[in-house]
């Protein structure tokens, strides 16, 4: 696998033709194992052009998310300094968490095409077929205090929905806390992950799943609550350029929180609101209020307003929203 991809990086870097020679040469293996390299590319759906005397050339891929496609043109400078694929992973997440423990980089991101034990929120489980969706995972070293780790849920779903709207011009809604819509359906979802101490973060996991070709058809449980990118836009819809315009988006709103400048993605956030001004009950430890939400402050606080006016909860995980 590790050759076959370097061959691959070889080949997508190459202006024109590049020889069996100088791909054993520089691989240190033999131009057999080239070319049975080379044939389980195309078994995967690279055509790849050989020619006497020339050598190779890709001239078609397929829509998977490989490093060395995701790179060509992605426009960061910290989000995928380090990228890790996987074909087949119990959770991306799960895979981020341990690479952050063991000192990987800020911004290293974990992409799978498909995952057996992908989580949701309160750990739901996340349903998504091989090779169709989004599942990836972005490693974040945040200088926040672990109150404000509630921001990256925002600063997540967000990202997705500026992805969205600029890749399709489709019409995106949030719901908190970490829900993404369209036509009042889920089409992704973002999974926040951390490890803290009394004072500081250690490391943020930002996990997102995203439904981008999924054919729902094969899952009748997810009919009328979920629904995805192809179906709404009718087309198929590149997951590598989605992908690659999320990234940068992450990195963009990454760096507002950076520089402290939460009434920005606040203000971003509001505009996209499901909740907004609809009656809702919040329940928090143990308590409940009702009221219609205006929105989240620059503080980090759901607003919630009612005859007896403004009430301001704290926008953590122990607070939940529904409709009344």
């Amino acid at each position: 696998m590790k050759n076959k991809l370097k061959i691959l990086d070889m080949l997508y870097g190459a202006e024109g033709y590049i020889s069996g020679e100088e791909l054993a040469g520089r691989l240190g293996v033999s131009r057999t194992a080239v070319w049975k390299q080379i044939q389980e590319l195309a078994s995967e759906g690279f055509v790849v052009e050989a020619k006497p005397r020339l050598g190779y050339k890709v001239v078609s891929y397929p829509d998977r998310l490989l490093p060395v496609m995701l790179r060509r043109g992605l426009a960061t400078s910290v989000i995928g300094r380090d990228i890790y694929y996987y074909q087949r992973i119990n959770s991306t997440n799960l895979m981020a968490r341990s690479l952050a423990e063991k000192g990987a980089v800020e911004g290293s991101v974990v992409i799978a095409e498909e995952q057996v034990e992908g989580r949701g929120r309160c750990g739901r489980r996340w349903v998504s077929p091989q090779g169709v969706n989004i599942l990836a995972s972005v490693i974040l070293r945040p200088r926040v205090l672990p109150h404000q780790v509630s921001w990256f849920a925002i600063l997540g779903t967000l990202s997705v929905a500026d992805s969205i709207r600029r890749l399709t011009g489709l019409e995106v809604e949030l719901r908190w806390p970490n829900e993404v819509l369209l036509n009042s359906r889920r089409v992704g979802g973002v999974l926040v992950e951390f490890d803290a101490e009394l004072d500081r973060v250690d490391f943020v996991i930002l996990g997102i799943g995203l439904n981008v070709n999924f054919d729902l058809a094969g899952s009748p449980e997810l009919v009328g609550e979920a629904t995805s990118l192809s179906y709404e836009a009718g087309v198929r819809v590149s997951r590598l350029a989605l992908l690659r315009t999320l990234l940068e988006q992450i990195e963009g709103n990454y760096r507002l929180l950076g520089e402290g400048k939460f009434h920005l993605i606040a203000e971003r956030w509001n505009k996209l609101c499901w909740h907004r001004d609809k009656w809702v009950h919040v329940a928090r430890g143990g308590s409940g209020r009702g009221g219609f939400l205006r929105g989240i402050d620059d503080n980090g606080c759901l607003i919630i307003s009612n005859v007896d006016g403004e009430t301001r909860v704290p926008m953590d995980g122990d607070a939940l929203v529904k409709e009344a």
